[in-house]
């Protein structure tokens, strides 16, 4: 499954200031749709991650500091976790292992 997409490269670049006109834009759409009781701690809006890279939707790249259990070992785009996501779903998507338990959940 590769990807179409040009590679992010792999380091930090900063094309507009933080936020970038897109991500303002997208800010004002967020705070007309969106409680403020859910908040973000960088104002940018994110296109596309890759590796350790996020790289915002006015095209900054910027390292990602916070990256969450699901990512932080791999990489953001990670080619073998999504070629097991998508054979995965080829399977189910999701199941309650509390409820009904299934063999993936231990591997």
């Amino acid at each position: 499954m590769a990807s179409q997409l040009a590679p992010v490269l792999q380091s930090r670049h900063i094309v507009h200031s933080i936020p970038g006109p897109r991500s303002r834009q997208l800010q004002e759409e967020r705070n007309s749709e969106v409680t403020s009781a859910f908040g973000a701690a960088l104002p940018v809006f994110i296109d596309r991650a890759e590796g350790g890279i996020l790289q915002d939707v006015d095209g900054n790249r910027i390292i990602d500091f916070a990256s969450g259990i699901a990512v932080t070992s791999v990489g953001a785009t990670n080619a073998f976790v999504q070629a097991q996501v998508a054979a995965q779903l080829d399977r189910f998507t999701h199941t309650c292992f509390m409820v009904t338990e299934y063999e993936g959940f231990t591997e």
